[in-house]
């Protein structure tokens, strides 16, 4: 599995997680960037968790961890609110804040945190690990690492089964698999490709996987989706005067981790074929 699929698998895994769940797997994160200083916090007794899921005593690093998804705006804020101050008022020396949620905050949060709590506490380093930053942090790690975290075991790719590729003649044609898709199997070329036919279909597909990895953030705009597809074809327009057609089709149900419970998705294949000339 490349590091971009392992990124979209773990960003599945954390969307699963709510209340004590995410909080049990942002420590193991904790575990992970900070060994042997990062300590877990519970609440107990009347005081709580002091406004403290998770602490590093010798880095003075303090984590807020809360699953937002769904959550009201307002309701977020407060929240942010709440567990910064609270924090600052019950612990000496907080040299960082970190906010965990598996969600990615509104533009309104966002704003929130940065024209109003920062001001307010500029000896503190407040942070905010949404949903995506949270995947690259974790993707980032050794492969061991990031199973310990999500709680998956990883596996290598299983034998396709025959899946039927259809000819991209333009970006309409390919967004669909690229919107869809949680992950790619590596591409198919052919093996006669000069140095520059390389490096097009190289760019041609890196362009595809960064548009697919967007394409969530995207979708509920038409015009940011209509300049996608003809940035596409554009693409597969270079592609065609160089003789080469792309083909491509999805593989559903495709096991993207291990274990008896593996998470199962979507994954596009890519194939780069040569045209007979005119």
């Amino acid at each position: 599995m490349d590091q971009n699929s392992l990124r979209k698998v773990v960003e599945g895994q954390l969307l699963r997680l709510e209340g004590s769940a995410f909080q049990d797997c942002m420590d193991r994160l904790g575990l992970e960037l900070h060994p042997g200083d990062y300590q877990p916090v519970r609440a107990a007794g009347p005081k709580g968790d002091t406004k403290n899921d998770g602490y590093c005593p010798k880095a003075r690093v303090f984590f807020a961890a809360h699953a937002t998804r769904g959550e009201r705006i307002d309701k977020t804020k407060a929240k942010i609110r709440g567990d910064l101050e609270g924090c600052l008022q019950e612990h000496r020396d907080v040299r960082v804040w970190r906010f965990l949620t598996n969600d990615t905050l509104p533009g309104e949060v966002d704003q929130f945190i940065d024209n109003e709590l920062r001001p307010l506490h500029r000896g503190v380093t407040v942070e905010v690990w949404g949903l995506k930053t949270l995947a690259d942090e974790i993707s980032k790690l050794k492969r061991d690492q990031v199973e310990r975290i999500t709680d998956v075991i990883s596996v290598d790719e299983p034998e396709l089964e025959v899946v039927a590729l259809d000819h991209m003649k333009t970006g309409r044609d390919l967004w669909p698999i690229l919107s869809g898709c949680l992950g790619w199997l590596e591409h198919v070329e052919p093996d006669d490709c000069t140095d520059e036919e390389q490096d097009l279909i190289d760019g041609a597909v890196q362009t595809f996987r960064d548009w697919s990895d967007i394409s969530g953030d995207i979708e509920f705009s038409r015009s940011s989706v209509r300049d996608a597809q003809r940035s596409i074809t554009a693409i597969l327009e270079d592609l065609a005067e160089k003789k080469l057609a792309l083909y491509a089709g999805t593989k559903d149900d495709y096991p993207l981790t291990g274990g008896p419970s593996p998470f199962l998705g979507t994954v596009a294949i890519f194939k780069i074929v040569r045209v007979a000339g005119e």
